[in-house]
């Protein structure tokens, strides 16, 4: 019997809560219920928190779910596939090996988690367990994969970045009815004082492995070797940036050919210039940013943060703007991939969402995202619930009207 006085309910407001972590409960109910917020970007429902995903081509994703399972998404249905990859705990990290290594015809990925492994599988077929690969003390938290060498890079909470070498060609995974077990051949250990959050190799020629997490510091590695990089200049000096500018933990990087972008727990994402180590760019955010995505061929960097929201960045015309807010995450914004014209944005809400870059950024309805189609029904809502909907939604664009005739000549770059 519980003792006289006892909190028995099951509510969650009946627990010792503060004004403010109530209000944010239940701003987040009214999110959860907003039937627009609920078809933004076609959501795929992953009946399980997403804490990351990869392409593997234009119709297929692999996620990486907090129901210790790995799976497979349909892009063009809207789907998970049933089948998974299953580990013994969360999974949260995936990759995918360049798209001319394959098994039996399929691409090949790897899922990492907490339960220190990472496993090898067909993106075809997730039943089967082609190889593990075991080295990890603590969770493993991020995954990379070579573009055009079977290799995988690993980092982990016990701080420590690995290299892992597959099999020259990906037909000798089907060789043996059971996993091939692999071990790694370069282990990194005793540069980064902090758990390893994120990985990421340079776009041109993936010769360079740069690596960052809740040190606050970035680091950087020949991707064949491991051998740490030298600055540009100081043959005794190795390539790192300190912690200073990000004053805590790193959770994203991406490399585009003109630098590297990050996005950190100190509510910031900024954009580095590779030679110099400084920073060229710093994108200010009232809460934590959790995701990062450059996309510079037509001057926009998107990012995502702890509330769900994303922010369409204008950086090439000075001063940095948001242009443009979706809120359609009802949770932690946990990653951002691109692919042609469409983005992809997956949240702890349990959906990957779908988003064309060209609709986001010369939508002219206001700064909040919301589609013609959709915006009519939010519209129709909003004035059955109040006598002034009639100027809720009116808003401006952000942009100027040369700065829309530049950009319009900009996304034609998207579409060749």
């Amino acid at each position: 019997m519980a003792p006289a006085g006892a909190n028995i309910s099951s509510d969650r407001r009946n627990f010792f809560m503060s004004s403010a972590q109530l209000e944010a409960l239940e701003k987040k109910e009214r999110q959860e219920q907003d039937p627009v917020r609920q078809q933004l970007g076609s959501p795929i429902r992953t009946k399980a928190r997403v804490l990351g995903f990869e392409l593997s081509d234009k119709d297929t994703a692999v996620l990486a779910l907090a129901s210790h399972q790995a799976k497979v998404a349909d892009l063009n249905a809207g789907t998970c596939v049933t089948a998974a990859v299953k580990h013994a705990g969360p999974v949260t990290s995936v990759a995918v090996l360049g798209p001319e290594y394959r098994a039996g015809g399929s691409r090949i990925a790897m899922s990492a988690s907490w339960d220190k492994v990472i496993k090898v599988w067909a993106v075809d077929n997730p039943h089967r367990t082609l190889a593990i690969l075991r080295g990890h003390s603590d969770f493993v938290k991020c995954l990379a994969a070579h573009p055009t060498m079977p290799i995988v890079y690993s980092g982990s909470a016990d701080k420590s970045i690995m290299f892992w070498r597959l099999p020259e060609s990906a037909d000798a995974l089907l060789s043996d009815q059971s996993p091939l077990e692999i071990s790694p051949f370069k282990v990194i250990k005793g540069e980064h004082t902090g758990q390893i959050y994120t990985l990421c190799l340079d776009p041109t020629t993936a010769s360079t492995l740069y690596s960052a997490g809740s040190d606050a510091s970035i680091r950087a590695w020949d991707a064949h070797t491991g051998i740490p990089l030298a600055a540009v200049g100081a043959d005794s000096d190795y390539w790192h940036i300190a912690r200073g500018q990000h004053k805590t933990n790193i959770f994203d990087c991406k490399l585009t050919e003109n630098g590297l972008w990050t996005a950190s727990a100190d509510k910031t994402a900024v954009g580095w210039d590779l030679e110099t180590r400084t920073a060229d760019l710093v994108l200010e955010h009232n809460t934590a940013v959790t995701a990062v995505l450059p996309i510079l061929q037509i001057g926009v960097v998107v990012t995502g943060v702890r509330d769900g929201a994303m922010y369409v960045w204008r950086i090439n015309s000075g001063v940095p703007t948001i242009i443009r807010e979706i809120h359609a995450h009802t949770d932690d914004v946990t990653c951002l991939r691109m692919a042609g014209r469409v983005f992809y944005s997956s949240g702890l809400d349990e959906t990957l969402r779908r988003w064309d870059i060209r609709d986001v950024v010369e939508f002219s309805g206001g700064l909040e995202y919301i589609p013609v189609e959709l915006k009519k029904q939010d519209t129709q809502q909003s004035q059955s619930t109040t006598a002034v909907a009639s100027t809720a939604n009116t808003g401006h664009s952000a942009l100027t009207e040369e700065e829309e005739r530049e950009l319009a000549e900009l996304m034609s770059d998207l579409d060749d």
